[in-house]
Parts: structure tokens; sequence; C-alpha cells
């Protein structure tokens, strides 16, 4: 399921679970560390602010970026009549911690991104599927976050709120503009900001969304594509479907239509010995891919570039 909303249905959305904290260098990595190696993986607050040398609020923060994520889920277990706070670790975090623990890999930030722009009944899933501008200001996204819950969640937040949830998306991803300076030192900086998927431009105070500078590994393309598919109950995509669907690779990567035709025609010569196609249809082309855990295409993208970390 994504974050666009069917018309007409009403749904719980989530606020301020972030804290007002983007994802921070470090973090994700301590994250999935501790929920692997500690019995209490978040299920006590205040072990985990000793155990993690962070302050309550990041805490709860980086409890809810390791949901958000796709990193970690809640344990099912129930303890009397109280569920479970506990956290375990996803088959994604497992494939991270075997090939990349400290998420130094690209790819691994574009999965990450994945799961962020396809969470359902969220600022993230919001942005990257329904809020199609790619010219905006900040005023301006606010206005027409609101406008989007207004007519699709059942619990609206009041404007500072929404205001608060629109500061730390784009906190998170956008990088100011090549011409302006950055501190490479900078901590509190977003590693997603490396995606190149926003633009800051200071003189004017606008974003930009653009098409990311480096590629989209085809791993990562082939992972949104299946789960886009799966969405509409189908087996493939065409390429205008792949452009213009929420939760698609053209919402969730920014990629034009050259782009993703590029990207098909590799998948399916890359993948076709996993069940990937690129079929002719009549007079349109659709790249059929084969049904799994969005995670699997990230373990092939570690077996293609040879990584047996």
């Amino acid at each position: 399921m994504t974050a666009t909303t069917a018309a007409n249905e009403r749904r719980r959305f989530e606020y301020g679970r972030h804290e007002t904290f983007t994802i921070r260098h470090g973090w994700l990595g301590k994250g999935i560390s501790y929920i692997q190696d500690d019995a209490s993986a978040f299920a006590d607050d205040e072990a985990a602010i000793l155990d993690l040398g962070l302050g309550s609020r990041m805490v709860k923060s980086l409890r809810y970026w390791m949901e958000a994520s796709g990193l970690a889920m809640q344990d099912a277990c129930d303890t009397g009549r109280r569920r479970s706070r506990r956290l375990r670790p996803s088959r994604l975090a497992d494939i991270i911690r075997l090939h990349d623990p400290h998420l130094e890999y690209p790819a691994t930030w574009w999965f990450v991104h994945l799961h962020l722009a396809r969470r359902p009944r969220s600022v993230w899933g919001w942005f990257f599927s329904d809020y199609r501008e790619r010219n905006f200001d900040r005023a301006a996204c606010v206005d027409a976050y609101r406008r989007h819950l207004r007519l699709h969640a059942v619990n609206e937040p009041s404007l500072s709120v929404a205001q608060r949830d629109i500061a730390c998306l784009l906190a998170a991803y956008a990088t100011p503009a090549a011409a302006e300076p950055q501190d490479p030192e900078d901590g509190t900086s977003s590693p997603l900001q490396d995606l190149g998927l926003v633009v800051r431009h200071a003189d004017t105070g606008r974003f930009e969304k653009i098409r990311p500078l480096d590629d989209v590994p085809v791993e990562a393309f082939l992972a949104c594509v299946g789960a886009a598919a799966a969405d509409a109950g189908q087996e493939s995509m065409s390429v205008t479907e792949m452009i213009g669907r929420g939760g698609g690779p053209g919402t969730v990567y920014g990629l034009d239509a050259e782009s993703i035709e590029d990207l098909a025609m590799c998948a399916a010569r890359d993948f076709g010995n996993r069940g990937v196609a690129l079929d002719l249809l009549g007079a349109e082309r659709r790249l059929r891919v084969p049904t799994g855990d969005m995670a699997d295409w990230l373990e092939q993208h570690f077996i293609r570039i040879g990584d047996v970390a």
C-alpha cells in the first residue's frame, strides 16, 4: 500500500513522531546494532537513553526512523495486556548489517528512501506520491499538505504541527544549490540530502524537486516497480504508469520517461534470469517484476557489485 489515499477514504495520519529531528549520520547503523544486540531494543526508553547516549527526544526520534525506514518493526508478542514496545530487525536491516553495517553505500540510502517515500499516511508518502509541484516555497507546501489532510485524514493537525512535519521533511532532503557553500562537518545534516532529490535555493527561498544527478541503482528501481505494481494488483507496469503512479519510480525517485525506459531495459537485461521482463503488449511496453520482499533486491545489488562482507 502506498501513501496515496483512495478517493473519499479518510484515514488516521501520523504526525510529529520524528520529534523534529531528521535522520542523522550514524543513527541508523547504531539503531540496527541496538535492536539486534540488546534484548530491550527500545522497549525501555530510559535504558535506550543510557545505552545509545542520546537524549530522550532523540531516542524517540530514532525509534521512529527505524520503523519508518523499514529497518524495524514492533515485536508481535504481548506482555500481559500491553503490546510489547520492543523492536525487532526487518530483513532489510539484516541485509544492511551483513553488507553495509556503516551505511556507506548509496544503494542502502535509496532503499531507506524508498520505504519512507512509500510510507502510507505520512508526510513522506504525501510529498513523494501526492504532491506534484516541482517548484514551490515552504508556505505553499504546507498549504498543500493541509488541503490533502482535510480531504483524507480523520485527525487533522494544527497549523504548527503541519509546519513542523514539512520543516523536518525539507531539512532531511533539501540540499543547497551547487553554487552555495556547504559545511562538510555539519553533523546535523541528513544523509538523505546526498540523494539529490530536492534543492533549496537560498536566493529565492524556494525549493525544487529535481531528477537525481547520480544513477538510481537498478535494484532500487525494481523494488519500487514491484511494490507499485502489487499496490494495483498487477504483475507489470507500463512506462506511463511508472512515470505517473503514486508510489512508483517516477514520483518516488523523480525520474523522467527517458531514465525510466533506460532502467527498464537494463533491468530486463541484467535480471531476466530472475523473472524480470520487458514485454510489448500492443503498442505498450510493460516491465514485469516478480513479487517479493523489496529487501531481496538490495541483496541482489550487493551480489551484483561483488560485496561479500
